[in-house]
């Protein structure tokens, strides 16, 4: 009996032994990791060029010596660091086949055109990717000023309704 529990003790510890070494075995592997930034552009937190009321009167009668009406607006733009050549594009919801920016009122039938320009006094030409003054990708939130125009002239004749527009800030780069 002796000699058997020897061979029985003996299987068992080789076994411990063997599974022991199996689960203690370890190996090593590596993963890589990556990550990149894309060039991107936004626009938001914009405030409306609100003419207001439009005058058209001068001196209590129709008149187009009136004088232009201004309002000034802001959005903020953003791009990543190190975006290329970032630039800006103006659009109007009612441009038609005039291609300009122009106020549509209530009636769908009479337009008012104006036009904009960057705060510091440059035109902006409509559906033209351009440079913006104060505008670059240094992934800083810039608030940048447009001022809109609408000269006298547009507004002599025109009936007592709302006009309004919608305009669209388009971001490229690389362009």
């Amino acid at each position: 009996m002796k000699v058997k529990f020897n061979k029985f003790a003996a299987a068992i510890a080789a076994t411990l032994v063997s599974v022991g070494a199996f689960a203690t075995d370890s190996g090593t592997g590596t993963m890589a990791v990556t990550a990149s930034i894309a060039e991107e552009c936004s626009i938001g937190n914009t405030a409306a060029l609100a003419f207001g009321q439009l005058s058209v009167l001068t001196n209590g009668a129709a008149s187009s010596a009136a004088s232009d009406s201004l309002s000034g607006g802001t959005f903020d733009a953003i791009c990543t660091t190190g975006t290329t050549t970032p630039k800006l594009r103006f659009t109007s919801a009612n441009a038609g086949a005039t291609n300009s920016f122009r106020l549509v009122g209530a009636d769908a039938t009479t337009f008012i055109v104006y036009t904009i320009s960057e705060s510091g006094g440059t035109a902006i030409a409509y559906n033209t990717a351009a440079a913006f003054t104060g505008f670059s990708a240094d992934g800083a939130t810039k608030s940048l000023s447009i001022v809109g125009s609408i000269a006298a002239s547009e507004k002599s004749g025109k009936a007592k309704q709302a006009y309004t527009d919608t305009i669209t800030i388009t971001s490229s780069y690389g362009i």
